[in-house]
């Protein structure tokens, strides 16, 4: 016991006689003053700093949008839609096959929806029947070509005339004219054509001349916005009658 005491007493003398290292970083600390001559306060702009305050280019506190009402409309829905599969199908796996065919069911009602507005639109359209073409058998006829194809043109003139449609007789009478010429092969009577091309094709100068004289009469009358006295159908048909004595004089009936 005396022996273990002793070397402990030893070791504690000669421990505290050795020496201890200089601590080379308190040894070489220095203190330095700035020594720059003629050192003034730096000056703030204050009005500056406020102006970089109200910048939202300085601003980085990020503060979360207010859904809109679209947003939360679409949240609310998708929201009673879930409620409304739970309900439906109750609980079921995230993974499993039913939960995929419940995630594709929108999609699914989305094209259905989109079909049938195709097929509305197809069955109520106008616009594409009017686009189509007509068969090939399909001819349209105009009211024009109607009358002179079928109608008794001097029968409704003379009807025109009892009841003072003169507008309406003028008109009736220049249409006799023109399947007049036609059927004597004259002129050819096509509905696209105009007065001017049937003018064109009168050989006879008599002709010509008288029928682009009844020609003016009916344009002017026929498209005229005036009311049509019987003394402008008298002075309208002496250019008829005229025209008529140049084809009987010609051996034309």
């Amino acid at each position: 016991m005396r022996t273990g005491t002793l070397i402990i007493l030893l070791l504690l003398i000669f421990g505290s006689l050795y020496p201890q290292e200089t601590d080379s970083i308190h040894q070489n600390r220095e203190v330095r003053y700035d020594e720059t001559p003629n050192l003034e306060p730096v000056d703030f702009d204050t009005s500056l700093i406020e102006e970089y305050k109200n910048s939202k280019e300085f601003d980085y506190i990020t503060t979360p949008e207010k859904d809109s009402w679209w947003t939360r409309f679409k949240k609310w829905l998708n929201q009673k839609f879930t409620q409304f599969l739970n309900w439906l199908f109750g609980d079921y796996e995230p993974n499993s096959l039913l939960a995929i065919i419940i995630k594709l069911i929108p999609f699914i009602l989305l094209v259905l929806l989109l079909i049938v507005i195709a097929w509305l639109f197809s069955k109520l359209n106008p616009g594409e029947r009017m686009l189509q073409e007509p068969s090939a058998g399909e001819v349209f006829i105009t009211e024009e070509e109607k009358l002179i194809r079928n109608e008794d043109l001097k029968a409704l003139m003379q009807e025109a005339v009892r009841n003072g449609e003169f507008r309406l007789a003028v008109r009736y009478y220049y249409l006799n004219e023109l399947r007049k010429l036609d059927r004597l092969k004259l002129i050819r009577y096509e509905y696209q054509k105009t007065n001017q091309d049937y003018t064109a094709e009168l050989k006879d100068e008599n002709i010509r001349k008288h029928f682009s004289e009844i020609t003016k009469f009916y344009e002017f009358i026929w498209y005229g916005s005036f009311q049509v006295s019987e003394s402008d159908y008298k002075l309208a048909e002496k250019g008829f009658l005229r025209m008529e004595t140049d084809l009987n004089s010609l051996g034309h009936e």
